[in-house]
């Protein structure tokens, strides 16, 4: 089955330190495919027979917004639930407001599941580190994190991802206003004209 997602792909240092902290846990837990690849997810997985229209309606919801979305990252989390572990994210109101409008855009036709359709204000954002993981090993992380440094945010590009099978299809980035296709999304001189904008803006909080 074809599952999409639509998430925020987490670049620069932010990237750099959850990739860190991805390692050093599959070592010493030995993790192995319990790790995930860092990301904020907006939407999904979810499935869909309309993929055009998926596609339509990420593109203007991004294009119509004015705002570029924000975020800080910090701390560590832990659904107990599921036995999840994360790095918090918290979102300002430009973001809330996005995700759930993307949400409640393509419920009618999407497969969405029960924590997508949340409010702008009850949907809890985070970067997954790893899942699916059996109790005593979620315990021993769970004691282990209690003395680790939170990750530090920088500002970096800003984009959201729309992807078909863990594949980009496209993405928006909100730094350059526009859609990119899968080979911009991943040229490194899309990415190097992110940061000289972010360099332009001269607050000391780029990379």
């Amino acid at each position: 089955m074809t599952h999409y997602l639509i998430d925020i792909r987490l670049m620069g240092s932010v990237k750099r330190q959850i990739h860190t902290l991805s390692n050093r846990l599959a070592e010493k837990f030995s993790l192995g495919s319990k790790l995930v690849i860092p990301h904020i997810t907006l939407a999904g997985p979810f499935a869909t027979e309309n993929e055009e229209k998926l596609a339509e309606d990420f593109a203007r919801i991004c294009t119509n917004q004015t705002t570029i979305p924000q975020y800080h990252v910090g701390n560590y989390g832990f659904f107990n639930d599921t036995r999840v572990v994360f790095v918090t994210i918290t979102p300002d109101e430009t973001l809330k407001q996005f995700r759930y409008q993307v949400s409640r855009t393509i419920a009618p036709y999407c497969t969405l599941r029960r924590y997508d359709l949340d409010s702008a204000e009850d949907f809890r954002f985070h970067a997954t580190l790893a899942m699916k993981l059996d109790w005593l090993t979620f315990q021993r992380i769970k004691w282990y994190f209690r003395n680790q440094d939170p990750v530090i945010y920088r500002h970096h590009p800003i984009r959201a991802t729309l992807l078909r099978n863990s594949r980009i299809v496209c993405e928006y980035d909100f730094i350059q206003g526009r859609m990119l296709t899968r080979a911009q999304a991943m040229s490194k001189a899309t990415q190097m004209r992110d940061f000289d904008i972010l360099k332009s803006w001269d607050d000391g909080s780029w990379e």
